[in-house]
This record gives structure tokens, C-alpha cells and sequence, in this order.
């Protein structure tokens, strides 16, 4: 669903929607409506090697993880993104984000400085912030959100490999108020350009994208700095919370589909006094609530009917219609999904579960759960959902380690399995937390087999203790699966 692709035909029925522009972005972006023909972009031929200076290595790199999605709106301008270094220096300097169009060249990083800051790691270097605007003139007017999103930006620009090499060299951020442009003094009359109006449009129409990209950062900044009072803004301003804020609800459960956990981090959890490293960064924000499992878009629609828009019977019905299609484009394409170390228990498995049972997921081979709090109830529906005809038929790969299953959980999932269920499925992990020995599976597991070449050992490759417990096969042990589980702290057990 890249930033130029067109879908017109998703507009038909929304033609009574606003046509014109209102003034200040958060009346647009935050609450107000997008123009209907936002993603009526044509698409683009991308640029070359030669065309942006950078190696075709690089480049092959950059598009290797989804950069290509993005190049429409980096290469017209539509969208700029921030220098996460350039934040951190003005905020330590004690300054205020301006405008697009008042900050100054060294604010961004150029397509070109992305390309050659993708690394082989299963991310870009793009972030994405989602915060609700603090007044409704200017979404930071002390520099309080600035002060926090560089604190967090530093953190995750420490990150390390085993031998101490920075993984994350440089990073660009997409702020709404510094990346499209924005009427400059409403208030006497300065507006934006023609150019830049239509320019606007087309940045509006990627926002889909640049939250829903499986291989974007998502910065969530889920609570109001401290000082600030929400009672004493001026009329007209939108003074509810992150969580009842309907674009925020969006631009959240976009990034809540299929994000590897690391790349969608709750910065409201950021403790104060915390001096920290990415590592540490990374475990505060994504735990304990800091993200949700996907919502169907049926559910997504059910939610939004409670949340705030300053001009919510426009903007709903247009916001579920993109949340729809980025769900279906990012489901329908995904082949490995990992949703470790969340903190995920009953309720979240069988919401996930629900999503697998829609069968919005028929290209899916890799599904790591492990680290989580998940117990028989999880189990059981997750076996349930895996047994619903066209749910997940590629699945080759379940890992449910270190989360709360026992017996009735582990020979629930393997009953599925003997009635078919995950035809694909090669190897799962279903081992309960700090367990000596892996005995619940080894209950199941003559339910399980369906070929009579399997063995406990070679369907258990990634049970921590089935080293010491079974000897029966020659097949090598697994390590736990890492890959897109490794965030940029550089250890896969933290992620």
C-alpha cells in the first residue's frame, strides 16, 4: 500500500467529505478530515542509484525492507522527515519545534542519508511519532514533548551489537508539525502555497503507510507532559487524552498489526529519573500495555465510535475505511509475524486469535509468541483459530515458550493439530515457564504427529530444555528465532 499507490474507488461514496483545507494541522491530521482525494496519487517510477548518489547495494538494502513505500512522498517533497540527532541537539538547547517550513536545512535527513543509514537489520530508519497536539495553535509550545521524544530518540540511537557496533546510525522522524507543511501564521492571513497545499495532500495520504509499515518505528507519546493543564486551554481545543483521541486510536492500531514488538514503543512509560539505553527504553515501552494486539477492522470500527474527532461524523468513516486497507495490506503480505516479550496474556491471544481466524493472514509461515503471559485459555483459543479452515495454511513456525501453558493448553493446541490444523507446521515451541522438563508436550505429542518420521526433538527445536530431555533425533537443535525479534538493543532475548 506504498505512499503513491491509488485507491480511488475507496473515495466514491465519501465525495460529501470536506473539500477544502482547514486551517492548522490539527485540525486536518490530529482530528479534522482528510481531503477525500488524499491517496489519489498517481504512481512513480523510483530513482535510481545514480539519481539519489548512494550504492546500489544501499539502495537494494533500503528497498529490501519497504523503503520503496515511502519514495513517492520523500522524493516530492510531501514529506520530510527530521534528523533524530537534530531533535536531540534543539531540545537539549532548550528550543520549540517550529513549523516545516521555518526550520532549517540541517532539521532533516534527505532520502539519500536513509538510504545509507539502512543497515541488514529488519528495520528502516524511520520513525513515526503519534502524540496528541497539546493547544490548537501549536502542538508543543514549551518544548515539553520535544524534551521527551529526544530523551527517547537518544536511547535508541545507543543501541549496540554483541561486538559494539551502533545499530542504529541515524534515524528520521516524521513530527507532523516539522515534516508537512503547515500554514504559517493563520491568524494574519499567511497560508500555504498552492504547491504546497497539494503537496500536503499527498503527505496525508501516506500517513496510513508510514504507521502501518511493517518495518517502521512507531513512537507513541501516550501521555500529556508534566505542567500541562488540559482545563485551562483556550475554546475549541481538544483536550481529550491520548487513548480517546480517534486519530491517535488510529495511527496506534496501525501500528498494532504486524510490527515486530520492539517497533512500537509506548514512550508515556518512560520513567522519570531512568537513565536510559535502548534495551531498557525498549522493555519499559512495550510491556504492561504498551502494545495491543491487531484489531479486525470490524472491532477497529466498534472502538472508534468512542473516541474524539473535532470532526468525527466526517473523518470515521473515511478512518475505517483506511484502516481497513492497511490491515488487508499488511496481512495479507505478511509471512512473519513476531509479537514476543509484549507482556500478552488470555484476552490479547484470543484477540490475536480472531485475526488469525479471519484468515487475514493466508501467506503467514512464522509466528513467534514467546515471553509472554499467555496461558491454557490462550492456547485454546489460538488452537481454535489455527483449526478454522484458510486460517494461517503456510504456518510453519509457532513459538509459545515461556508463557504460562500448561497440560489442557498444550493437548488443546495438539488436538488441533491431529485434525488438521497448521498443515504446514514444522516446529512449535508450547513449553511452560521455568519448566525442568517439557512434559505437557510430551503428553500431547503423540496427538500431534501426523507423519511417522516426526519425533519429540525435531518438533520441539526450540524448547530450551529439550536438549538434556530427548535424544531421539539428529537433527540439530534450533536457536530461539531471532530475526525480526531482534530489536536494536542487539540482543533477540530482549525483544
Amino acid at each position: 500500500m506504498g505512499c503513491h499507490a491509488s485507491r480511488p474507488q475507496e473515495y466514491d461514496d465519501l465525495a460529501g467529505l470536506a473539500s477544502t483545507i482547514s486551517s492548522g494541522l490539527q485540525e486536518e491530521r490530529a482530528e479534522g478530515p482528510i481531503p477525500a482525494n488524499a491517496e489519489a496519487e498517481p504512481a512513480t517510477a523510483l530513482a535510481s542509484a545514480t539519481d539519489l548518489g548512494v550504492s546500489e547495494r544501499m539502495l537494494e538494502g533500503w528497498r529490501k525492507w519497504g523503503g520503496g513505500d515511502l519514495e513517492p512522498v520523500l522524493t516530492s517533497g510531501a514529506v520530510a522527515l527530521l534528523d533524530a540527532q537534530w531533535i536531540i541537539r534543539h531540545a537539549e538547547a532548550g528550543g520549540v519545534l517550529a513549523h516545516r517550513q521555518a526550520l532549517p536545512k540541517e532539521a532533516f535527513l534527505s532520502l539519500a542519508d536513509l538510504v545509507e543509514a539502512t543497515t541488514e537489520r529488519p528495520w528502516l530508519p524511520v520513525a513515526a511519532l503519534s502524540y496528541p497536539w497539546l493547544t490548537k495553535d501549536h502542538p508543543d509550545p514549551r518544548g515539553a514533548n520535544l524534551s521527551r521524544v529526544a530523551r527517547a530518540l537518544k536511547a535508541l540511537l545507543s543501541g549496540t551489537d554483541y561486538k559494539g557496533n551502533v545499530v542504529l546510525p541515524r534515524l528520521g522522524v516524521f513530527w507532523d508539525f516539522g515534516s508537512l507543511h503547515q500554514h504559517p501564521d493563520p491568524a494574519n492571513g499567511v497560508l500555504r502555497t498552492e504547491e504546497q497545499n497539494a503537496l500536503f495532500k499527498q503527505g496525508l495520504g501516506c500517513l496510513g503507510t508510514l504507521y502501518s509499515h511493517k518495518y517502521t518505528f512507531v513512537l507513541r507519546l501516550t501521555s500529556f507532559p508534566d505542567g500541562h493543564k488540559a482545563e485551562e486551554q483556550a475554546e475549541g481545543t481538544n483536550v481529550a487524552k491520548y487513548f480517546d483521541r480517534g486519530w491517535c486510536f488510529t495511527e496506534q492500531s496501525w501500528a498494532g498489526l504486524t510490527k515486530a514488538g520492539f517497533l512500537s514503543l509506548d514512550l508515556g512509560k518512560m520513567r522519570a529519573g531512568t537513565e536510559y539505553d535502548c534495551g531498557r527504553l525498549v522493555d519499559d515501552c512495550r510491556k504492561d500495555g504498551g502494545r495491543r494486539p491487531p484489531l479486525l477492522p470490524s472491532a477497529f470500527a466498534a472502538e472508534l465510535e468512542s473516541k474524539s474527532f473535532t470532526n468525527g461524523k466526517d473523518d470515521k468513516p473515511l478512518v475505517k475505511q483506511l484502516y481497513e486497507a492497511a490491515f488487508e495490506e499488511q496481512f495479507g503480505k505478511a509471512t512473519k509475524l513476531s509479537y514476543a516479550n509484549l507482556g500478552w496474556g488470555d484476552a490479547e491471544a484470543a484477540q490475536l486469535a480472531e485475526v488469525l481466524a479471519s484468515g487475514a493472514a493466508p501467506r503467514l509461515e512464522k509466528l513467534y509468541l514467546y515471553d509472554n503471559q499467555i496461558g491454557d485459555e490462550g492456547c485454546k483459543a489460538l488452537a481454535a483459530a489455527l483449526g478454522k479452515e484458510g486460517a494461517a495454511p503456510r504456518l510453519e513456525e509457532l513459538t509459545l515458550g515461556e508463557n504460562k501453558l500448561g497440560d489442557e493448553g498444550c493437548k488443546a493446541l495438539a488436538a488441533a493439530l491431529k485434525e488438521g490444523a497448521a498443515p504446514s507446521l514444522k516446529a512449535r515451541d508450547a513449553t511452560p515457564r521455568h519448566t525442568p522438563l517439557p512434559h505437557p508436550m510430551l503428553i500431547a505429542h503423540p496427538l500431534a504427529c501426523r507423519r511417522s518420521g516426526w519425533t519429540t526433538r525435531s518438533s520441539l527445536s526450540w524448547w530450551p530444555c529439550a536438549r538434556s530431555a530427548v535424544s531421539t533425533s539428529n537433527e540439530p537443535l534450533q536457536p530461539r528465532p531471532g530475526g525480526e525479534g531482534a530489536g536494536p538493543g542487539g540482543m533477540a532475548a530482549r525483544v
